[in-house]
Order: C-alpha cells, then structure tokens, then sequence
C-alpha cells in the first residue's frame, strides 16, 4: 500500500497536477485531500482566525474565507512579500474576511500587528512559506504560541526534502527541509503532538505537519 500511494505521489508531483488546482478560479496549489481535511478542522475548531503564511496566488487564503462566510464566523490574515492577488475583486462577503499583510512571515514588525489582531483569540496557524528547515523552524517558534490549546499547527510541505533523505519528493534546493524542522521543533515543544488521523486519506503533502496542541 505504501509503494502504491509514495508511486502516486511521485507522479502527482512530477506532473504538477497540484498548479491546475482552483478554487473560485483562483490558483490554489494544495493537495485536495489535505484541502478536505483543513475545511473538516475549521467547522470542528470554530477558529476566529486563521494564520496563513505564504499567501501564493491566494487560492487558499480564499478557500479559508470561504468556509468561514459559510459557517459565519472566523477571518483569515495571509502574509507573504509577493502580492499576486487583488483580493478587493472578491465578492465582498469574503474579501471581507481576509487581511493580507505584505512582507516576510519572520518580520518582527508584521508579526507584531498580527499578535496584537489574536491575543486571545481562537487561532489556527498554517505555515506555507519559504520551506528550509531554518526558516520554518523560525516560524515554529515565532507562530506556535498564537496557537489555541485543541487547536493546529499546520506545516505544509513536509514530504519534499534534499535527495536521498527518504521523502517521497526530492527538491532543487540541496537542504534540509520542512519535515526536519518539526522533527527538531517538537524535541523541545511538547505541548504539540503530530495527529495521524489528518492524514487518513493516505497521501498528503503533509505528513508529521498536522500538529495538534494538547497542552497549553
């Protein structure tokens, strides 16, 4: 069963099937199982917010919005150094329940604003950035405090890493990368505990990346 689903993902990858994926027609480059399960976790959360680094083409800062105008309740703040979507063309309903904030996830003065915006508030972070192990370690520490007790830490991205390092998805850059950033993150922080059952469709983008916290 392995051999059969880390084949499938070798192709997945290989034919860059995750770049067709929209949502409302704007590019959202996930994995739609993972999708599925993050849309299962914000109707069980009820989050006020959620935090999302690496805004991308803003496909998933949309999908978020989207579920949370569904169930009427719950904004999204999405970072990233690129604008690459407008999202003042959303119908008003949803551009209303996202902030972009223009710059680096690490910059000490964006993450001050947004510490300010969810101090005490019920948050779910989803780290999609720059995914070398230093800088996703950097947002572990940086971000995980924000995070709810009952709530996520979500890492994407956790299958890709350096040749010969075991992932089922080898990258251009020759470095350590997001999975051994949790490997190292959760020696020091158990109050987080990865939860498998996220991962119940098999393939995911993600594994060990669904980080649930147990303990406050």
């Amino acid at each position: 069963m392995r051999t059969l689903v880390d084949d499938y993902h070798i192709f997945y990858e290989l034919t860059r099937i995750w770049e067709k994926n929209t949502w409302l027609g704007i590019p959202m480059w996930k994995f739609p199982c993972d999708a599925f399960v993050v849309q299962e976790l914000i109707y069980k959360i009820q989050p006020d917010w959620i935090i999302e680094t690496g805004t991308g083409h803003g496909g998933s800062a949309v999908f978020y919005a989207s579920i949370f105008e569904l169930i009427d309740h719950g904004k999204v703040i999405t970072i990233d150094i690129e604008h690459k979507y407008d999202f003042d063309t959303l119908p008003r309903k949803i551009k209303n329940r996202i902030i972009f904030e223009g710059g680096g996830s690490t910059n000490p003065l964006i993450f001050k604003r947004i510490e300010e915006m969810v101090k005490g508030k019920k948050n779910l972070i989803m780290l999609d950035s720059w995914h070398t192990k230093e800088h996703v370690l950097e947002e572990l520490k940086l971000y995980s405090p924000l995070v709810s007790f009952g709530s996520y830490l979500i890492v994407e991205d956790t299958h890709a890493g350096k040749k010969g390092s075991g992932h089922p998805i080898e990258w251009k850059w020759d470095s350590d990368g997001a999975y051994e950033a949790v490997e190292e993150f959760l020696k020091s922080h158990d109050e987080f505990q990865p939860d498998y059952e996220c991962e119940k469709h098999l393939l995911t983008f993600n594994p060990r990346g669904f980080l649930k916290k147990i303990k406050v």
